[in-house]
């Protein structure tokens, strides 16, 4: 959700650091990048549109992608250098090793699994590559209480702390939260 209100209401955070994670991300080499999980490119699209890295947008969901699509065609993007690809996270259709940065926003906290999504991710990474990951994490009471909801709907996996989350990751270059969500960059 992009709503200023919403993210500072549930989550106590703000789409305004949300995005500029991503902008780091894609500022961060002129290699290919993966945008993995991209859904609808709501924090990302203009990133996208404006960037000459040759990108690759991944989502399971094909109406998500149009949507991404949309976006970044709305945006104004240069023919040519974005890519839309409807495939699993965990088994994406590329070779091992083709992106110098993968984007993960917002997909940590939907896998039960985290060791076999960050194995996934990591093996797309080219040698020196990092990866840019997000997270909802559980540090303020209201988000707590709202990440139990979710997965008890089964919106989403077990809710971490952001140490526990941390712990999970191992080794990251960079570990920061801002309210309940957590921004990390690994390593490959």
């Amino acid at each position: 959700m992009r709503s200023r209100i919403y993210n500072n209401l549930a989550w106590s955070s703000s789409p305004a650091d949300y995005a500029a994670f991503a902008a780091r991300a894609v500022a961060s080499d002129d290699g290919p990048l993966l945008d993995a999980g991209a859904g609808s490119a709501a924090a990302t699209a203009h990133l996208h549109a404006h960037s000459n890295r040759p990108s690759v947008l991944l989502d399971l969901s094909r109406a998500m992608l149009e949507r991404a699509d949309a976006r970044i065609d709305a945006a104004g993007t240069p023919a040519g250098h974005v890519r839309l690809c409807q495939a699993d996270l965990l088994d994406p259709p590329f070779p091992r090793g083709g992106f110098t940065t993968v984007l993960a926003m917002g997909v940590a906290h939907l896998f039960e699994d985290l060791p076999a999504l960050l194995a996934s991710l990591r093996g797309q990474l080219a040698s020196g590559g990092e990866l840019y990951l997000t997270s909802l994490v559980g540090e303020t009471r209201r988000g707590r209480a709202y990440l139990r909801a979710l997965h008890r709907a089964g919106e989403l996996a077990t809710p971490l702390t952001a140490d526990q989350l941390c712990q999970q990751l191992g080794r990251t270059r960079s570990f920061t939260t801002r309210g309940c969500m957590a921004y990390a960059i690994l390593d490959a």
